[in-house]
């Protein structure tokens, strides 16, 4: 587990996916970078069908459509459409539609995404089961998720993160990002000020041996660059540039370190709880980014609450465990949403495996109590005060409150995405460790939501 600094060299992202050998080989990251695409293709296989992957949605360049501005610029080559099937709510990267979509690009030789962060996590799988390269051309600074070898995807109603494939290259023109509407760009400054907690649960997980390959290094320079979102007028253009930087160098830090959890912590799963809940009840939810956004704050007044006045060092090991109705919880959590029990069992399945690796790890537990006070040094540098990614996201406009989210999150909601934390998934966060200590109840919740209030988040 490495807390050492990054080289103070690398600064642009193809500085640092070179620095770090990735095999994202090429960014182009400017105003008017679409000009490069035809060299980008060019780098594909020379025959066969080139798959053109795309989800209808109207995007604007200048006053051209995006799309036929990709097609005319690819017209020697021989393409092959291919448009995501429509949702009640949008693309939803089901086992559905990821089916469907690889049926449709069958046989390419080479493909090309247009679209924002579900598009991109879509060509990753579908070039992942085609073995075949893929340059993506991104159309919003909504996510992190363009520069990295990971997709979100929906396995039985639950959000699982799974391994699909680098883009071989990546455009990014900031003219087409400017001409995004505001709430994808919004929702990119949400996920990118995640970076100012969610390391925090990396570390915690890592420190207790639950997790392995913490590397600090890959989440400073996207701290670093974050800082501009709280300096820059959101007006100008240095500041798309500055968040296109953040998320970019975000997304090639999570492919360095083969994971997400870096830059994933009990923000994302408080998002990724609103996605599910809204899934199983047929309604709409928000954009990712901006549900991280607002959690991110709610997450990082946790964070502040158990470091400073739950005095976690003088936890006993010995008496940490699971509470004995634990399935029960984690079932019950979901009952009303799918009575059918799917997403329930599916969760259920993570978090038992979540904890027999808790039960294995009794040695490591021990030491990280024994030495806490190194741990908490580390932590509290890791875990800003949730005045900062407030302050980003009320200067850029977007939702600091579960109120302020379209559609709006109302506080029942809320506290069941809060109460069900521990009980979705296999990764280990701060929220698991206080349910572990018996303390993960109503009343710590209520603490946490007042401590967001104070900014101007939570409720």
């Amino acid at each position: 587990m490495s807390t050492s600094r990054p080289s103070t060299t690398p600064r642009t992202p193809q500085d640092f996916a070179t620095a770090w050998a990735l095999p994202l080989r090429t960014i182009v990251s400017a105003p008017g970078a679409l000009d490069r695409l035809p060299g980008l293709v060019g780098q594909l296989p020379a025959t066969g069908d080139l798959g053109l992957l795309h989800d209808g949605t109207p995007k604007a360049v200048g006053e051209a459509d995006l799309l036929t501005r990709v097609q005319d610029s690819l017209a020697g080559r021989a393409l092959r459409p291919v448009q995501t099937p429509p949702g009640a709510h949008g693309t939803v990267l089901d086992e559905a539609t990821v089916q469907f979509t690889v049926d449709a690009a069958r046989g390419i030789t080479g493909l090309v995404s247009v679209g924002s962060g579900t598009i991109s996590d879509l060509a990753k799988a579908v070039a992942a089961e085609l073995d075949v390269p893929l340059v993506a051309v991104q159309t919003a600074a909504s996510v992190n998720g363009y520069a990295d070898s990971l997709s979100v995807l929906v396995r039985n109603g639950a959000k699982r993160t799974v391994p699909t494939a680098w883009p071989q290259a990546l455009l990014i023109d900031h003219d087409v990002l400017a001409q995004a509407p505001d709430a994808l760009t919004r929702s990119g400054v949400g996920d990118a000020v995640a970076v100012w907690v969610a390391p925090a649960d990396w570390y915690l997980a890592n420190a207790l041996g639950l997790d392995r390959g913490f590397d600090e290094s890959s989440v400073a320079p996207v701290s670093t660059a974050a800082h501009a979102l709280v300096e820059l007028d959101p007006a100008e253009p240095a500041a798309l540039a500055a968040l296109i930087d953040t998320l970019t160098i975000g997304g090639l830090g999570i492919g360095f370190t083969g994971t997400t959890a870096g830059l994933s912590g009990c923000e994302h799963l408080i998002s990724h709880l609103l996605d599910m809940a809204a899934m199983a009840a047929g309604t709409e939810h928000d954009l990712h980014g901006a549900q991280v956004g607002v959690a991110t704050v709610v997450s990082c007044a946790l964070w502040e609450i158990a470091l400073q006045e739950m005095d976690l060092g003088r936890l006993e090991p010995a008496a940490l465990a699971p509470p004995a109705d634990l399935e029960q919880r984690v079932l019950a959590s979901w009952r009303d949403l799918d009575p059918s029990g799917r997403v329930g069992g599916e969760c259920w399945t993570a978090v038992q495996r979540k904890f027999a690796a808790w039960a294995e790890h009794g040695a490591d537990v021990r030491r990280f109590f024994d030495r806490w006070p190194e741990h908490e040094d580390t932590l509290r540098r890791l875990a800003a005060p949730p005045r900062l990614p407030a302050t980003a996201l009320q200067r850029w406009g977007a939702a600091v409150t579960f109120s302020a989210l379209t559609p709006a999150v109302d506080a029942d909601r809320a506290r069941w995405a809060l109460r069900t934390l521990p009980y979705m998934r296999d990764r280990f966060t701060l929220a698991d460790l206080l349910l572990l200590a018996g303390r993960w109840d109503d009343a710590l919740i209520d603490r946490v939501l007042a401590r967001a209030a104070e900014v101007g988040g939570g409720l």
